[in-house]
């Protein structure tokens, strides 16, 4: 039996879907309101496997509801109830499994039921498949994205837009972005209308798949706008900008909460992917892992760490290769191993990474250069 939940502002159309109803034999009414502030109220403790919405209701529409209990519920199934047929679009760009004109035709709801009927036993079926989550999800941002369970599964993304969707909510830093935000980000040469059709699609299709890893519920919505909920998610760039802050925040930062905070930097931010709202963030990312690289290079030299000084050096050279200051502290890093024949090399590659930008080295750097080498 599937059982449901109706909402509309008209007590006799209330009425009257539920006597249709509940003469299909195939569906329980478990609750009604009048408005969508009091369907929440209910719903918060009943669980209906599909809501009736009517669309044109004062205060909250049936639309902006079914936004509302979809953050909570992704499951719950809905069917949108309306004497317009101009909300047709929209009532699909919330993922509805129909939409019904009044009056009410028996034999166009009978349609809608055993449409009904279909998705929920498949949903159920698939549902019995599925492993509760253990532990907390990881997400990788740096270097090949990845999203998954430590130990378990890991996502395996259906389209390109559902991925890019999950990489700009993550990298938000739990921010709530924004409808018309998100649009602009992955749609912005799209028509806006059509654009929305494309995220309600692409959110439904994410809650789905997250869903199967036991994480459905993490895709937040509130105030038209949608966000992670990381209250059981790791995201490595996050926790990365977290530590860089802190950092700068410190009088003395230590060595080994620099070595720290970069270990969580395995590569160029979202490196196989070439979103063009991302391009700020990678070249931020990369200037702030530079610079800590360098000041734990020094940190490193003056503690007379020299291997861990080279380390850092070249860790510092490999994000900018035309800095002069990292092939200094690399060649002041060899010399405290007592390794000059490397510091001939590292001036040598130097001198031809310049030579690309057809400029000389400066004058502290050929000096140094003398010093040790002679």
């Amino acid at each position: 039996m599937v059982t449901a939940f109706l909402v509309d502002d008209e007590e006799h159309a209330l009425a009257i879907l539920e006597l249709f109803l509940q003469r299909s034999g195939e569906v329980e009414v478990i609750g009604r309101s009048n408005n969508g502030f009091d369907a929440i109220r209910q719903l918060g403790e009943l669980k209906p496997d599909v809501l009736f919405l009517d669309i044109e209701m004062p205060e909250m529409n049936g639309l902006e509801l079914a936004e509302v209990v979809r953050n909570v519920n992704t499951d719950v199934q809905i069917v949108f109830v309306t004497a317009y047929d101009q909300y047709a679009i929209s009532a699909f760009e919330h993922a509805a499994v129909d939409y019904l004109l009044k009056p009410l035709e028996a034999d166009r709801l009978s349609k809608t039921i055993a449409r009904l009927r279909h998705t929920i036993d498949k949903m159920r079926g698939a549902e019995r498949t599925l492993a509760p989550a253990v532990g907390r999800m990881s997400v990788q941002l740096f270097g090949p994205m990845s999203v998954g369970i430590e130990g378990g599964p890991w996502l395996k993304w259906r389209t390109a837009k559902e991925k890019e969707l999950f990489a700009y909510l993550a990298s938000q830093d739990e921010k709530r972005v924004h409808r018309d935000r998100l649009i602009e980000a992955l749609w912005p040469d799209e028509n806006y209308q059509k654009a929305k059709i494309y995220l309600h699609t692409c959110i439904s299709l994410l809650r789905k798949n997250l869903k199967r890893i036991g994480f459905g519920e993490v895709v937040k919505y509130v105030n038209e706008g949608y966000f992670l909920d990381t209250e059981r998610i790791d995201v490595d760039a996050r926790f990365l900008a977290g530590r860089l802050q802190k950092l700068k925040e410190a009088e003395h930062p230590e060595a080994a909460e620099i070595e720290k905070a970069l270990s969580y930097y395995r590569g160029p931010f979202l490196q196989e992917d070439d979103y063009l709202w991302a391009e700020q963030q990678t070249g931020a990312f990369e200037k702030f892992v530079y610079e800590w690289s360098l000041t734990l290079g020094k940190i490193r030299l003056n503690e007379r760490e020299y291997d861990k000084a080279a380390k850092a050096a070249e860790k510092a050279i490999e994000r900018s290769p035309y800095d002069e200051e990292a092939y200094r502290l690399l060649m002041s890093s060899y010399r405290g191993l007592g390794m000059n024949d490397r510091v001939h090399v590292v001036y040598r590659k130097l001198l031809d990474k310049l030579e690309e930008l057809q400029v000389k080295p400066s004058d502290s750097s050929r000096a140094l250069y003398e010093e040790i080498c002679g």
